[in-house]
C-alpha cells in the first residue's frame, strides 16, 4: 500500500511519462484529424515533458516536492511547442499550482490537482473544443471524484485513473465530429493518457528509465549549419544558477559582449536565479570559465559540430540546383517595431524579410517551435515593440504565451496560414501606434482567401467526401475544394472558381513535390480563360505542400 507521494516520487513519475510518451509519439502523430502530413500533436507534447525531464535533472533535491512542481511547471512551459504543447504546459500548471505548499501528496490532494488543472487548462483557451485534451482533463477530474474519492492506496488509485482515462479517450469521436469522420480519437488526449500511464507504471515500480537523447538544437539552427561556412567548431551550451539572481543590464552586456568576441549564433537567456547561453565558439572551455565569474555550472555541452556540417554539406552539394540562399538582413535602428515570422521554406523565408520581417523562424506543420524559440528571436532584437506572425494556427497559442512572458510590448496578428503573414507584412506602417497598426495588417490578412495543395497520407473521411491515401488535396483554408490523382488539375480547377468570383490576383509558391514547367502549364490554361488574372510565381522551398496559394 502507498497512501502518498513524495518529492521523488513525482519526479521519477514525470520522467517515466516523459518515456511512455516519446515511445507512442508516432502513433500520437499519426491521429491526425485531416489526413495530410501535419500529425506534430506527439511531437510537441514530447518537446514539452523532454523539456520539463531537464528542469527537472537540474533540481538538487529531487525529493523536496515544492522544487519538483516548480520545475515540472517551468520546463513544461518553456518547452511548449505548438496548441498540445502549451494546452499541456496549463493542465500541469493548474495541476502544480494546487499542490504548492504541500510536503507530501495525497489521493485525495491529487483529484484536488485534477481539479485545478482543469479549471486553468480551460482558462486558457478562449473557445475551449470538447472531443479534445479538454475534455480528457474535465472528465478525468469529474470521474475521479466521483468514482476514486475514497481510495487512499495510490497504487490502486493511479491503475483506475489510468483505466478511466483511456477509457475517455476512446469516447473523444462522440464529442467532436471531425474525429468521427476521420475515424480516430484525439491525439492530444491519447498523449495526455499515455503520460498518466507512465505515472501509472512509475507508482507501482518500474522506475527505470531511458528516454532517447534528442537533438536541442531548433530547427531553424540546424538549416542555418547546412548553408554557412562553419567558422565555429563547437555548438556550446550551458545553464548557470547564478549567485545573484538579480544580474544587472551591465553585467548581461558584458557577458554579451564577451560572446560576440569568441563566437556567433548566440542565445543568452536571463530568467530567475538561470542564465542560459547558446555560442557557436572554437573555445567552448573560456565560456565555462567566463561563466563561473557569475555561478554554478549546472548544465554544459558542447558538441563538435564539424562531423555534422560535412554530413549536410555533402547532401547539400548533391542537390545544389536546389539550394535556396537565405538573404540577410540587418534591423534598421531607425525603426520602432521588430517583427517576427515563422515560415515553413527558405524562399518564403526571403519574401518575409523583403517584406521586413527582422526574424524568421523555421517552421510550421510538423515542427512548430517551441515558446522558447519565440521568445529568444523577441529578446534578439533592440526593439521593445514586437509584432509576431505565427502564419500557422498551431502555432498562434505558442506566440500567444511567449507575448504574456515578455516584459516587451508584443502584439500577435494571429495568422493561420505563411500566406497570411505575407499579407500582413503589406499593411505594416513603422509610423503607426499599435492598435492601428494592428488594425491595418488585419485587414490585409481579412483580404485574401489562402489556398494550400497537399496529399492525403491516410484513407479517410472529410465533410461526406472519401478520401483516398495519396490524393491530392485543395483546401481554401480549412474548407475542402478538390481532391484527385492530379495536382494540377484539381488546383486549376479551384482556382478558375475563385477567379469567377471576382478575385484578381494569384500568388504561388511552390515547393516539395510539384514541378515548375507544369505549373507554368496550369498558369498558361487559366490566363486563356481568364486573361486579366495577375499570377506571380515564387520557389518557397516549403515541405508537405507542393503549393500555398493566396488568392486576392
Amino acid at each position: 500500500m502507498k497512501e502518498y507521494l513524495e518529492g521523488k516520487d513525482l519526479y521519477i513519475a514525470i520522467k517515466k511519462a516523459a518515456e511512455v510518451l516519446v515511445k507512442n509519439r508516432d502513433e500520437i502523430n499519426a491521429l491526425n484529424v485531416f489526413p495530410v502530413p501535419d500529425g506534430d500533436t506527439g511531437s510537441n507534447m514530447s518537446s514539452a515533458i523532454l523539456e520539463a525531464v531537464q528542469w527537472l535533472d537540474k533540481v538538487k533535491n529531487n525529493n523536496n516536492l515544492k522544487e519538483v512542481l516548480k520545475a515540472l511547471r517551468d520546463g513544461l512551459l518553456m518547452g511548449a511547442r505548438g496548441n498540445s504543447g502549451v494546452i499541456l504546459s496549463q493542465i500541469f500548471r493548474g495541476f502544480t499550482e494546487a499542490l504548492d505548499g504541500k510536503k507530501k501528496i495525497t489521493t485525495k490532494d491529487f483529484i484536488m490537482a485534477l481539479d485545478n488543472a482543469k479549471e486553468v487548462a480551460y482558462g486558457a483557451v478562449i473557445k475551449p473544443v470538447e472531443g479534445t485534451m479538454l475534455t480528457l482533463i474535465r472528465r478525468l477530474s469529474e470521474r475521479a471524484r466521483e468514482e476514486l474519492s475514497e481510495i487512499t492506496d495510490f497504487l490502486e488509485f493511479m491503475d483506475k485513473l489510468s483505466i478511466i482515462s483511456f477509457e475517455i479517450v476512446d469516447e473523444t469521436p462522440k464529442y467532436l465530429k471531425k474525429l468521427r469522420e476521420a475515424k480516430v480519437v484525439d491525439a492530444g488526449a491519447k498523449g495526455l493518457a499515455y503520460i498518466l500511464k507512465g505515472f501509472r507504471d512509475a507508482i507501482h515500480g518500474d522506475t527505470e528509465v531511458n528516454i532517447a537523447q534528442i537533438e536541442n538544437a531548433t530547427s531553424s539552427e540546424i538549416a542555418e549549419i547546412a548553408y554557412e561556412d562553419l567558422t565555429f567548431q563547437y555548438c556550446t551550451e550551458c545553464v548557470l544558477q547564478l549567485t545573484n539572481e538579480d544580474l544587472t543590464k551591465e553585467e548581461l552586456d558584458t557577458i554579451r559582449n564577451f560572446l560576440e568576441e569568441i563566437g556567433d549564433s548566440i542565445v543568452l537567456v536571463h530568467q530567475n536565479e538561470y542564465l542560459k547561453c547558446h555560442v557557436h565558439t572554437n573555445h567552448p572551455g573560456n565560456v565555462f570559465e567566463k561563466f563561473l565569474e557569475y555561478g554554478d555550472l549546472m548544465k554544459v555541452k558542447a558538441d563538435n559540430m564539424k562531423v555534422q556540417h560535412e554530413h549536410v554539406v555533402e547532401n547539400i552539394n548533391a542537390n545544389k540546383e536546389k539550394k535556396i540562399e537565405e538573404i540577410e538582413v540587418e534591423d534598421d535602428e531607425d525603426r520602432k517595431w521588430g517583427i517576427v515570422a515563422v515560415s515553413p521554406g527558405i524562399g518564403i523565408t526571403n519574401v518575409l524579410k523583403s517584406l521586413g520581417v527582422n526574424r524568421v523562424i523555421s517552421g510550421g506543420q510538423t515542427m512548430n517551435p517551441s515558446i522558447k524559440d519565440i521568445s529568444d528571436s523577441i529578446n534578439s532584437m533592440q526593439y521593445e515593440n514586437i509584432i509576431i506572425l505565427p502564419n500557422n494556427p498551431n502555432i498562434v497559442m505558442t506566440a500567444e504565451k511567449a507575448a504574456e512572458m515578455s516584459e516587451k510590448n508584443v502584439i500577435v496578428i494571429p495568422t493561420k496560414y505563411v500566406q497570411e503573414g505575407v499579407s500582413a507584412m503589406l499593411g505594416f506602417d513603422d509610423s503607426l501606434e499599435a492598435e492601428e497598426l494592428k488594425n491595418s495588417m488585419t485587414e490585409y490578412v481579412k483580404g485574401i482567401i489562402p489556398v494550400d495543395v497537399t496529399y492525403a497520407v491516410r484513407d479517410s473521411e472529410i465533410s461526406g467526401q472519401q478520401i483516398k491515401k495519396d490524393e491530392y488535396l485543395v483546401f481554401a483554408g480549412k474548407d475542402l475544394k478538390a481532391h484527385g490523382d492530379n495536382l494540377y488539375i484539381e488546383t486549376e480547377k479551384v482556382l478558375l472558381d475563385f477567379l469567377e468570383e471576382g478575385y484578381e490576383i494569384v500568388t504561388i509558391f511552390y515547393g516539395e513535390g510539384s514541378n515548375l514547367e507544369d505549373i507554368n502549364n496550369m498558369i498558361n490554361n487559366i490566363m486563356q480563360k481568364e486573361p486579366n488574372v495577375e499570377i506571380e510565381i515564387h520557389e518557397g522551398g516549403q515541405n508537405h505542400y507542393p503549393m500555398l496559394i493566396s488568392l486576392e
